[in-house]
């Protein structure tokens, strides 16, 4: 996938998030996140949106740069909706129109150049957090195929090897992830080091094969497989739900 295609996918997300905050209104409580309500969901994701797009625009080198008051003031209630939006307008426009070749932070490995890292970095932030707020309503709506396998790859490949991920376990561990409706499979070793991550198919104690926004969902911890998607050692996908619990703080 390329800027635009995310960027395409970023629109979409937002839309369905939209769709779900004015559904459920302000005061709803979110299963996903339990010690949420909408409004604080909108709010996080509005200063995630804002804090993106003043990094970009700004090609910003590293976070204690960005500047205090890159927030603004939260919204009153009715203007949660239209308040989202602004940052959301704000911030594809700055993707879209940013340098090729821009330079500013980033945090993962095996990223692509900035402006796609933003953009792709964003669209899932928006989806997982769409998913949070249709959650309020009840199931959420599946991602694409191709752009649940790319969010797989992401979070198996970018965010689960570094240095601070809390996934370890004192006798190693091995997980296989295969998407059924999208090319994509990985292959995840658990153990008193950082986890690595393969791309491709091997042997493992544990191996979940499930259409690719099921398995999406369920390692973001938005969503439970089907018990037939797991094969083997179920102890090792409850390991991954446990210790895999990314914060924005």
């Amino acid at each position: 996938m390329d800027r635009d295609d995310y960027i395409s996918a970023l629109d979409h997300e937002g839309d369905l998030f939209t769709a779900a905050i004015d559904a459920a209104g302000p005061d709803a409580p979110l299963p996903t996140c339990p010690e949420w309500t909408i409004r604080d969901l909108v709010h996080h994701q509005g200063e995630v949106h804002r804090w993106a797009e003043t990094v970009v625009r700004g090609a910003i080198a590293k976070p204690s740069a960005i500047p205090d008051d890159f927030l603004g003031e939260l919204p009153a209630d009715a203007d949660l909706t239209r308040w989202f939006q602004v940052g959301l307008i704000r911030l594809r426009t700055t993707l879209a129109n940013a340098d090729p070749d821009l330079e500013c932070f980033t945090f993962l490995a095996d990223a692509p150049p900035a402006a796609t890292f933003w953009a792709r970095r964003q669209t899932f932030e928006t989806g997982i957090h769409r998913a949070d707020a249709e959650s309020a309503l009840g199931q959420p709506t599946p991602f694409a195929a191709a752009l649940a396998a790319d969010g797989i790859d992401e979070l198996l490949t970018g965010f689960l090897p570094r240095k601070n991920s809390a996934l370890r376990s004192d006798h190693p561990r091995t997980l296989q992830v295969v998407a059924t409706d999208a090319p994509g499979a990985w292959h995840v070793t658990i153990s008193a080091d950082q986890p690595v991550t393969l791309r491709g198919t091997y042997d493992a104690d544990c191996t979940v094969t499930a259409p690719a926004s099921d398995v999406l969902l369920a390692l973001w911890n938005r969503g439970c497989l089907d018990p037939s998607a797991v094969d083997g050692d179920r102890s090792v996908v409850g390991l991954f739900g446990d210790r895999v619990q990314i914060r924005w703080a």
